[in-house]
């Protein structure tokens, strides 16, 4: 019987719940991590086999999503309110049943709600701690949350009994598993309007101040994401803080982003021409190391304000100040790239 159960909204939490799944059922094994499109056999009442699945009292970690909570039905009623939603019903099974909860902030939510705003079962999450589930910092977030279930007595699997070899917390939460990204973005796009995220610093243990000229990152920026792919970007460093704007991007043309044109022009009845980078993060460095920025990105519509993906920045500083090479981080594909930065010689 699965001791970890997985609860969340497929708008806009399926590619999160995947990854989540798979990173935990590497360290725990597969059949102690329940996901409903990953463990449901074919013919089966899916009712049913959840609510025996509850009836385990597994650990119930609950991803709270914009659209988890704020989804409505066609009538415009908040489908938690509705007895019938399989999130409240897993929820309401899960607590009946006394099994612990674990809320897990995903991106789009800067905080927890205030549970006593909400309809029962969910005005009880409250009672229950909460960790963060940030794709910018899936690592370090998986790794506590690993943490946290090993305190509760969920135990690893031994060595090959899950796929590939064993794991641990560390190299688990390293792992990416791609999605499409055109039907994740789409999800996205429905899942939240817009947020501007503040990421405090989060210089490295010891590490040296870089407040110094050569370590500044500020001024005007060529990025290279591929071949045909480029970005105008600029970025103002003060201390150890770092903001990032780019120009508009033009994605008229761009055959990777026709699927979600679509998409944004059959629901909101314009076309998308462009979109914008912005982001805010921390610049960090190890004496004799590399400057290191490490900064939040979200992606705006272009004119507008509405957020079409998010994602993280990873990046460092070559010694003569003048490029960077990293990885680009995206939450629509759940994946990485690399990316190169060019110093313009009109900042200097």
């Amino acid at each position: 019987m699965a001791q970890l159960f997985i609860s969340y909204r497929t708008s806009d939490g399926r590619d999160k719940a995947t990854a989540l799944a798979r990173d935990l059922g590497a360290l725990f094994g597969d059949e102690q991590v329940f996901l409903d499109k990953d463990d449901l056999r074919a013919g089966v009442r899916w009712r049913d086999e959840i609510a025996a699945t509850l009836r385990g009292r597994p650990v119930l970690l609950l991803l709270l999503t914009p659209q988890l909570l704020a989804a409505t039905d066609e009538h415009g009623r908040l489908r938690i309110a509705d007895p019938a939603d399989p999130v409240r019903r897993e929820v309401a099974d899960a607590l009946h049943g006394g099994a612990h909860l674990i809320p897990l902030l995903c991106d789009g939510l800067e905080t927890p709600p205030d549970a006593a705003t909400l309809p029962a079962p969910f005005d009880r999450i409250g009672e229950f701690t909460w960790r963060p589930l940030r794709a910018y910092d899936w690592q370090h977030d998986v790794t506590r949350l690993v943490s946290d279930l090993r305190a509760l007595g969920i135990v690893p699997a031994p060595q090959g009994a899950s796929q590939g070899s064993a794991a641990t917390p560390e190299t688990v939460a390293r792992r990416r598993w791609p999605v499409a990204a055109a039907v994740a973005l789409a999800l996205l796009a429905l899942a939240v309007g817009w947020y501007t995220r503040q990421v405090p610093p989060a210089a490295l243990d010891g590490a040296s101040s870089v407040a110094d000229s050569a370590g500044d990152v500020s001024g005007a920026w060529l990025a290279t994401l591929s071949a045909d792919e480029t970005l105008s970007l600029s970025m103002r460093q003060t201390g150890e803080q770092v903001e990032l704007n780019s120009r508009p991007l033009a994605i008229a043309q761009r055959a990777d982003w026709a699927d979600y044109r679509k998409f944004w022009r059959e629901r909101f009845g314009s076309e998308l021409e462009a979109v914008t980078y912005r982001g805010k993060g921390s610049a960090s460095r190890l004496p004799g190391d590399d400057l290191v920025i490490d900064i939040a990105l979200q992606i705006f519509s272009s004119p507008g304000e509405t957020m079409v993906d998010s994602g993280n920045l990873h990046s460092r500083l070559a010694a003569d100040g003048k490029s960077m090479t990293g990885t680009l981080w995206l939450n629509s594909q759940q994946a990485e790239r690399p990316i190169r930065l060019q110093r313009l010689a009109t900042s200097r």
